[in-house]
């Protein structure tokens, strides 16, 4: 049995209640929603979770640490956390599904017990904002489907949130002003590498492995 719409209830002279709205109707009147497919859902539900985890779980920080000890070393690894995004946009064409992605992946760390608190939802959506910004750039200049053009998106998003954690940390008036453009400079290229170029090949190889791509 298929569900019906409002629309064929009423038809039927089925008192519907007001305000009453199917799964699809409410989809389809959503910004957002209203442009991706259930399949893109998923994708974007499934990077979401993933990412909150593997972020709030995964100490990939500690490598850098044991070779560059200073303050904005672990900027060198920042870009897994917006990988999950990248893909997230890469796999399924639409700009949404990132926005999708950064907040379950925000809600996951905030559940997990990240020392930020509900902060890091926020944090995520900007940094989802951030990269969407990247993205559309790209698209302007027409490189989306080159890896300078993922890289320069995945930098551009990644590096927007360096100042703030920096900010949050307190550390601008008190560490050298070097510090701090090292740790900014290490935010993009992570983001260029990790998010960028490294998030394009993720993709790349789903797409193929889906028979989407030769």
């Amino acid at each position: 049995m298929t569900r019906r719409s409002q629309d064929e209830l009423v038809d039927e002279g089925i008192t519907v209640p007001e305000g009453y709205m199917d799964t699809r109707e409410y989809i389809k009147k959503n910004t957002i929603l209203g442009l991706l497919t259930v399949r893109d859902l998923l994708y974007a539900s499934v990077l979401g979770i993933m990412g909150g985890f593997i972020s709030s779980l995964v100490p990939f920080s500690l490598i850098i640490k044991a070779i560059y000890p200073f303050w904005g070393g672990s900027q060198l690894m920042s870009g897994h956390h917006m990988i999950w995004m990248s893909i997230a946009y890469g796999t399924t064409k639409k700009k949404s599904s990132l926005l999708i992605t950064a907040l379950l992946k925000g809600v996951i760390e905030f559940l997990l017990g990240d020392r930020l608190g509900a902060f890091i939802i926020l944090m995520n959506i900007f940094e989802g904002l951030s990269l969407m910004v990247g993205f559309i750039i790209i698209e302007q200049l027409g490189e989306y489907k080159t890896n300078f053009g993922w890289s320069i998106a995945g930098g551009i998003g990644n590096v927007t949130q360096a100042p703030i954690f920096w900010w949050i940390a307190g550390r601008f008036g008190i560490l050298h002003w070097s510090l701090a453009a090292i740790a900014f400079t290490f935010a993009f290229l992570s983001g260029c590498f990790i998010t960028g170029f490294l998030g394009r090949q993720i993709t790349i190889s789903i797409k193929r492995s889906m028979g989407e791509i030769p």
